[in-house]
């Protein structure tokens, strides 16, 4: 990770046009956004996530990465589940998947950890960037979770009046470009559910940091996993592309 590189950003937001990515092919599939009222828990085995009424749980195919070297044609885990909700004054995500090994990065090498991110663009004036972490002038906003740092805020936890987050946020402009931000915005909690993950990010819907999207409307979202027990880290990984999460906004 290079942690040197500094960009000098626009307030990035989501924006009417980014409706039509469906349209023209750079979203694969759109998710409704629905809207709720009060705090969105961000335990992923909350009711909340599980019942009728919450936000409903959409299953995304996973592919390779097979853009730059080392290219990963086969990553184990296949598919994602994937629920969004919002409040008038939040949003959180919450992805479930399979995988049958428990990879912490503590035993082993901690280059092979599980791992989950979700990525957004950050520039509204600008169509979607590149699936390659962004791009030159075309940078995103990254929300990683590892199940390392998990158990490294589910120790700090108790009796600390500032716990760690086991989610980073960060910005990018392509590959090897990943950069971890001053300020940590973004909320979250992984949890083993049987023979899988459950993961929950959590942030503002918009905030003063120029770094951070702003969820002002619709926007696209990508995910990638990675399963450590597969040796899987950096661009070793499943994808997928980029997704409408629909606002219901009129904009479509």
């Amino acid at each position: 990770m290079s942690l040197g590189v500094f960009f000098v950003w626009g307030c990035g937001g989501s924006d009417a046009k980014y409706s039509k990515c469906l349209e023209d092919g750079d979203c694969t599939i759109r998710i409704n956004v629905k809207l709720f009222s009060g705090d969105i828990p961000v335990s992923p085995d909350s009711k909340f996530w599980n019942s009728p009424q919450g936000p409903a749980k959409t299953s995304v195919d996973l592919g390779p990465q097979l853009i730059t070297n080392p290219q990963w044609p086969n990553p184990s885990i296949k598919k994602v589940l994937i629920s969004v909700a919002r409040t008038e004054i939040q949003i959180a995500v919450r992805l479930e998947w399979q995988d049958d090994s428990v990879d912490r990065g503590i035993d082993q090498s901690r280059l092979y950890t599980d791992q989950a991110a979700i990525m957004f663009p950050l520039n509204s004036n600008q169509e979607v960037p590149p699936i390659t972490m962004g791009g030159e002038n075309s940078p995103v906003n990254i929300w990683q979770w590892k199940a390392g740092r998990q158990v490294a805020a589910d120790a700090a936890e108790q009796g600390s009046a500032t716990p760690l987050s086991p989610v980073e946020d960060l910005n990018a402009e392509g590959f090897s470009t990943l950069t971890h931000q001053d300020a940590q915005n973004v909320s979250g909690k992984g949890m083993r559910s049987g023979n899988g993950w459950q993961v929950v990010f959590k942030r503002n819907l918009t905030n003063p940091d120029e770094h951070d999207i702003q969820f002002v409307g619709s926007t696209p979202m990508a995910v990638a996993l990675w399963n450590g027990g597969n040796r899987e880290t950096n661009g070793q990984k499943g994808l997928a592309g980029w997704i409408l999460l629909d606002f219901g906004d009129g904009t479509d």
